[in-house]
């Protein structure tokens, strides 16, 4: 789930002078790394949103893959925004790698497998003479372990970042306990081995040790989850109830062969280079697609809403939101859509997820907002069906009232 842009969200509250100590544990953990990979489906969002070709869009940046992906639509203009300096880093990273690298072979190595130890020497002769003076400087510099953040790449870019991480500390119980994931990820659906590590699975989620686990903020956190988006779950059922709800949809939701979610959840990795189980970015088929419009793509580093209001009127056909509302205020959200809707064209369209099932355009604080923005019902329902992460409990899209 997104936690980039809830520093800012609490700031923009008002809560900074009040803020507890969790809530700046929260402000100071978003300049880290948390997002390797982006966990909003690209193919989802483009389903709903229906664009046509030439369309602006701005989108919140995260680990860089969707914006890359969004490509595929042929667009005039991506913005990708974002207010944590290293998520950002990533996607510049990213975008010199579309540009620096000849071939896809090259290009998957680097950041689909993102494992092999040829890959610091790309960075240094090929990369890092593409970067501006920040990015370089993030990727040349250390981790709180000393180590240089470019030799991430050489041992699993996916199993680092703090969500990559706190997958790995999941897999050491679970290996702990007999439960195979590679099972769960290639075996049927119906063989007696993957039977079995499900069997074992549901009894992990319904222990004691789990719903006490479950209570750790500091551990919901490094998933990704906010407080707030903490309590939305909980105001479904307990925790560990929903949580385990959340990853048999994502594990069982859609096959394994073309999910690259359940592959990076199971085994923070992706299952290799093809054309079928890969972000749209990575895929063979696309690349020349991505070194010729790589272009059009466009990081800003500052607040969504703040940048909205910056852009020319009617100047945004399509805006993607990710969760980034579970984490703001009422009067954040009433600004950032006032601010979409200044923005955004006669055609403008907007998707966003939610931890919970309703949208916080339903809120009765939020009224004022419904009388301008619908909820288009099938698009939402659209993307609900597509989207393979599992992990939200909404989605949906909107449309200005005619």
């Amino acid at each position: 789930m997104t936690t980039q842009l809830i520093a800012g969200a609490t700031r923009g509250s008002g809560l900074e002078n009040g803020m507890t100590l969790w809530d700046r544990a929260v402000a100071f953990s978003v300049r880290r790394l948390i997002h390797t990979q982006s966990w909003d489906d690209p193919e989802a969002d483009l389903a709903a949103l229906q664009l046509p070709l030439g369309s602006t869009i701005v989108t919140v940046s995260s680990g860089g893959c969707n914006a890359l992906s969004y490509l595929t639509a042929q667009p005039a203009q991506i913005f990708a925004v974002d207010r944590s300096e290293s998520q950002l880093a990533l996607l510049k990273l990213r975008l010199a790698g579309v540009r620096a690298f000849g071939s896809y072979d090259e290009f998957w190595e680097f950041f689909g497998e993102a494992a092999s130890p040829a890959n610091a020497e790309r960075y240094l002769q090929k990369l890092r003479p593409l970067l501006d003076a920040p990015t370089r400087s993030y990727w040349d510099g250390h981790n709180v372990l000393g180590r240089r953040r470019y030799t991430y790449f050489t041992d699993g870019l996916y199993r680092h970042g703090l969500l990559g991480r706190a997958i790995g500390f999941a897999h050491q119980i679970t290996r702990v306990l007999g439960i195979d994931l590679d099972v769960l990820l290639m075996e049927a659906v119906d063989s007696p081995a993957r039977l079995e590590a499900m069997a074992r699975l549901g009894r992990l989620f319904h222990s004691t040790p789990l719903r006490l686990v479950a209570r750790a903020q500091a551990l919901l956190f490094s998933l990704g989850i906010s407080p707030q988006q903490r309590a939305l779950l909980q105001a479904e059922a307990p925790l560990d109830v929903v949580l385990y709800r959340r990853l048999l949809r994502l594990i069982d939701g859609h096959p394994a062969d073309s999910n690259y979610f359940a592959w990076q959840a199971l085994r923070r990795a992706y299952s290799g280079p093809d054309d079928r189980c890969l972000p749209p970015y990575l895929q063979r088929r696309h690349f020349p697609r991505m070194r010729n419009g790589v272009g059009v793509i466009i990081p800003v580093r500052a607040n969504l809403a703040q940048f909205l209001d910056s852009l020319p009127a009617r100047e945004v056909d399509a805006v993607a939101l990710l969760d980034v509302q579970d984490s703001m205020g009422v009067d954040d959200i009433r600004k950032l859509w006032t601010a979409i809707d200044r923005a955004g064209s006669e055609r403008i369209r907007v998707v966003c997820r939610t931890t919970g099932s309703a949208s916080p355009l339903e809120a009765v604080t939020l009224s004022g907002l419904r009388g301008r923005w619908q909820r288009d019902e099938e698009r939402s329902a659209v993307g609900a069906e597509l989207d393979r992460s599992g992990i939200y409990g909404g989605f949906h899209c909107y449309v200005r009232c005619a």
